[in-house]
């Protein structure tokens, strides 16, 4: 076999090749695979990752998953006793609902020529009486100038006025627009449930927002054809209130229409009615006690005190009607109030801080930020 010669090729990097030669200079290549190294660093690399992923399972457990779980909260009554004076007074049924005004009657006037607007007498919000001149138009008429009066077909109030000396303005152009001083209606959305005790004539209290004071109004009309919103059928009535000075279309409304009402009798508040069978009664204050006292659970023994049977009326869920003969206006009773209050629920914690249960202290969340992890392209080396 030949010794090898001084200028060796260099190693490929995938197979190295050595030569064998015969007798009969015959040479045959054989090719051997060659393993590639791992880096050393390989098996650190992966262990980071997998650490990384555990922290990340570790923080959504212990930050995320308290948030979807129902954290155990202690629920504490306290109860106060209020002392209450007996007045008098009445309640009532109500429907209620609430629209914007319109003009009764109101009327566009426009002009039937082509022409220029040469006189304009009044100005809007002005008061105007029948055949008021608002405006003249002249315009030409086979060479001869003519003009056309726009009046007021009735005494009313001037809504809209769009047109100025010297505009020119084509046949149907709007001139002015008048509403009437016969008053003012408004819509108002009854539930199916309450349409029935509607009717016509029946007094509607109406609150103007703009306007100060109290109006009543009255139901002019009835629609029985209903329409559904969800799973209600809602009516509409219209309701009509008198002219107010100062008062325009398009101004926000409250109506409250009473369907029922309890008469003048001896009010309590509804929470002051206490039942035991077939009876009601109320606790009247101590001797000493004074209007608007207060005691707390453990100053006051209900035991104590004096009961009297009541006959009950009508409520309109915060005072109710009583009747009994052993009471009168200016008596003092007793009102009881129970409020609750919560302890021990995650609103309670208003700490940064998680602790991680087994570990030797607490893991601070509060400056730790995800993108500060390690990327997978920008994992450290460790090869030497």
């Amino acid at each position: 076999m030949k010794s090898t010669a001084k200028n060796r090729r260099p190693q490929q990097k995938k197979t190295a090749t050595s030569k064998t030669e015969t007798k009969n200079t015959e040479v045959k290549e054989v090719e051997t695979p060659i393993a590639r190294p791992r880096k050393k660093g390989f098996k650190y690399k992966k262990l980071i990752v997998v650490c990384a992923i555990v922290l990340v399972v570790a923080i959504a457990g212990v930050v995320i998953l308290p948030k979807f779980v129902n954290v155990s909260a202690t629920s504490t009554k306290i109860t106060t006793y209020n002392v209450e004076e007996i007045t008098t007074g009445s309640v009532s049924t109500t429907i209620s609902g609430s629209g914007t005004l319109s003009p009764v009657t109101s009327e566009t006037l426009s002009t039937m020529r082509e022409g220029e607007v040469t006189e304009v007498n009044f100005t809007v919000g002005d008061e105007v009486e029948e055949d008021d001149v608002i405006a003249v138009i002249t315009y030409d008429d086979d060479d001869e100038e003519e003009t056309e009066e726009i009046t007021a077909p009735y005494d009313g109030i001037l809504l809209e006025l769009p047109v100025s000396e010297g505009d020119e303005v084509s046949m149907g152009s709007e001139i002015a627009m008048i509403m009437s001083e016969d008053g003012f209606t408004m819509s108002i959305s009854v539930d199916e449930t309450d349409i029935s005790e509607i009717e016509i004539g029946q007094d509607v209290d109406i609150t103007i927002d703009a306007v100060s004071g109290d109006y009543t109004g009255s139901v002019t009309s009835i629609s029985y054809n209903g329409s559904t919103s969800g799973s209600v059928t809602y009516y509409q009535i219209q309701v009509t209130v008198e002219y107010v000075e100062g008062v325009y279309p398009g101004m926000s409304v409250s109506a409250e229409i009473v369907i029922e009402d309890s008469g003048d009798g001896l009010l309590v508040p509804v929470d002051a009615v206490h039942t035991s069978g077939d009876d009601s009664y109320v606790y009247l204050a101590p001797s000493d006690a004074e209007a608007g006292d207060e005691y707390e659970e453990d100053e006051l023994d209900l035991s104590d005190l004096e009961t009297v049977v009541v006959e009950t009326g009508m409520s309109d869920g915060s005072y109710i009607i009583v009747e009994s003969d052993d009471l009168s206006e200016g008596d003092l009773i007793i009102l009881t109030t129970v409020t609750s209050t919560q302890t021990g629920s995650d609103d309670d914690s208003d700490s940064d801080s998680t602790t991680f249960g087994g570990m030797g202290g607490s893991f601070d969340m509060g400056d730790f930020d995800m993108g500060d992890m390690p990327q997978g392209g920008d994992m450290p080396s460790f090869d030497n």
